[in-house]
């Protein structure tokens, strides 16, 4: 996975996020928002509605789709999913439990170092 076609990556993976991100590449008048901003407008609340409502199978792939970022030997792919996916997360203590039933090894432990870094664990 790279930084360059990181979007475009998440947008083959859950294409019900193209309109919202159509709309959201709107409101920055034809500059690129990048990946963290898109992932902070768009993939964050997508993630945290399906940990609400429980969404078994869409959260297994969200969490794939998270592993493949962890593993990413691309380190601009890996600061995305920490600082604004992870970290993100990690506000919401019940969230973050639930979504660890979910995380694969790698993303949890990028998850256990960020929330350990930030003092909340």
């Amino acid at each position: 996975m790279e930084y360059d076609t990181l979007v475009i990556e998440m947008l083959k993976a859950f294409p019900e996020l193209r309109e919202l991100y159509e709309e959201e590449l709107e409101d920055w008048d034809g500059e690129d928002p990048g990946p963290h901003n898109i992932f902070g407008e768009i993939f964050n609340p997508y993630l945290i509605r399906q940990l609400k409502e429980d969404k078994n199978e869409k959260l297994k792939l969200i969490f794939k789709f998270l592993e493949e970022m962890a593993i990413s030997q691309n380190e601009f792919v890996q600061e995305v999913l920490v600082c604004t996916v992870l970290e993100y997360l990690g506000d919401d203590k019940l969230l973050l439990c639930r979504a660890h039933d979910y995380m694969e090894y790698n993303t949890k432990k990028l998850s256990d170092e960020i929330e350990r870094g930030l003092g909340r664990k």
